[in-house]
């Protein structure tokens, strides 16, 4: 057969052998373009899987060495310390214990074994790779909610740490309703904590119920800080700034205030009327202190021991008075206290009162109101001469009757400029609350909720 010539204009168009591995080539190259477009994505740093990290290494770029560097997640576990996680990312142990070391030297990570669950993000320089670890660069950590560290290799090999700590922002959330469980339960559901349940209940003293839990039914409203940073991310819970209670036994409402002169917060009530003091720490008045809480050479025997209360200076004979409501559970003599008074208050709070002359007529289980006489000052048991020892235990545990947070009782009322400031304080708040709630009662109008009846 004649081939035919072609002309220079026209193209052959005759399928032949080799054209089959041109096009099984052609598909191939489409295909694997294809594949890699399907599985291979681009891929941000680990370090930058949650929103605090990609923050920390905004802000730390600058100290961050100019390397190629990869970078790998660990966390500390019960049976792996922070290094050793360093060491299974894959830094030296000589680097892992240097860089550990450079961020307990802040203070802000535990000095002997950071706690489990603290996430470690390593960055590496993956040129040096040798013996299968790398060169650990930096170590960058978040201790608590308000700080991230980042531990940075120097010229001479040693870790400088750097400390970036969030710009916080106080702000205000509202807790309300009524108890379905128990009061802390409620207040951790609206985003509070045990500690502003047992906040609120500590101001109502008279409810014993309430400390445990409360019942159900009771109203409560509660309105507490929150600490938020510059995006608005939750931080940390703060004080409670005000609680309104009604419940069965108790009910009323109390703001918290800090007055210039005295710089002490307390809470007041709407008519500017500090919660009365529980307990008072004075039971014979404002009298000279003999001698303190605290260790002292007893006068007698000469030895080291805790003084457990407070000696008070008073003249054989003046009377002493009961330093809040109670019940007495004795009412007798020992060799150390002489005669002496032991009174259960409320909150698991007692006092004792030591070294009288005599008692005004009570006996263990009698109930005795905060003021009324106990007895009279004297000087028996192991005494030097006539005063009041004067103890407040605590669930069983002395404490200082003169460092004790109690209320003061103080009126603001009797105060013009300091009642104005507390006013405005208080419309803050009751704004935070948003004014007249439904199904809840005004914080100057709580009544008392019905007693529950038996089915």
């Amino acid at each position: 057969m004649t081939k035919k010539r072609l002309g220079p204009a026209e193209v052959d168009r005759t399928f032949r052998p080799h054209h089959m591995l041109e096009w099984a080539m052609a598909t191939c190259v489409v295909l694997g373009m294809l594949l890699l477009f399907i599985f291979v994505r681009p891929q941000q740093p680990e370090s930058l899987a949650s929103a605090d990290a990609a923050q920390a290494m905004l802000d730390f770029r600058e100290n961050m060495p100019s390397a190629s560097t990869a970078n790998r997640i660990g966390q500390v576990t019960v049976g792996a310390a922070a290094a050793d996680v360093l060491e299974v990312l894959g830094a030296s142990a000589e680097d892992a214990e240097a860089a550990v070391d450079a961020l307990r030297r802040t203070g802000l990570v535990d000095r002997k074994r950071m706690r489990p669950g603290t996430a470690l993000t390593a960055y590496f320089d993956e040129s040096t790779l040798q013996d299968d670890t790398s060169r650990l660069i930096a170590v960058s950590i978040k201790p608590n909610a308000r700080h991230t560290l980042l531990a940075t290799r120097q010229a001479d090999d040693s870790f400088f740490v750097s400390v970036l700590t969030a710009r916080l922002v106080t702000s205000h959330r509202r807790a309300a309703g009524r108890i379905e469980t128990t009061l802390p339960a409620a207040l951790v559901g609206a985003g509070g904590t045990p500690a502003h349940a047992a906040a609120l209940a500590a101001l109502f003293p008279d409810d014993p119920a309430l400390s445990t839990g409360g019942q159900k039914g009771e109203r409560y409203d509660a309105v507490f800080e929150v600490a938020e940073d510059e995006r608005g991310n939750f931080i940390e819970n703060g004080d409670l700034v005000f609680a309104a209670f009604n419940g069965v036994t108790s009910h009323g409402s109390w703001y918290r205030y800090t007055p210039g002169d005295s710089g002490r917060t307390e809470f007041f009530g709407s008519n500017g009327v500090a919660a009365h003091p529980f307990l008072t720490r004075f039971p014979i008045g404002r009298v000279a202190i003999n001698s303190g809480f605290g260790q002292r050479y007893h006068p007698l025997t000469g030895q080291l021991h805790l003084h457990t209360g407070i000696d008070f200076r008073a003249p054989a004979g003046k009377p002493i008075q009961a330093a809040g409501d109670g019940i007495v559970t004795f009412a007798g003599f020992s060799e150390g206290y002489g005669r002496h008074i032991r009174i259960r208050h409320k909150r698991g709070y007692e006092t004792l009162y030591a070294h009288m002359s005599g008692f005004a007529g009570l006996a263990a289980g009698a109930t005795v109101n905060s003021g009324d006489v106990l007895g009279y000052v004297g000087d028996t048991g192991s005494a030097t001469g006539a005063h009041l020892h004067y103890e407040i235990r605590r669930n069983g545990r002395y404490v200082n009757p003169m460092t004790l947070e109690l209320p003061s009782g103080r009126n603001l009322a009797s105060e013009p400029e300091e009642f104005a400031a507390f006013l405005r304080q208080k419309a803050m708040i009751d704004t935070l609350r948003g004014g007249t709630v439904s199904d809840m009662l005004t914080a100057s109008n709580f009544l008392p909720v019905a007693q529950p009846t038996s089915p």
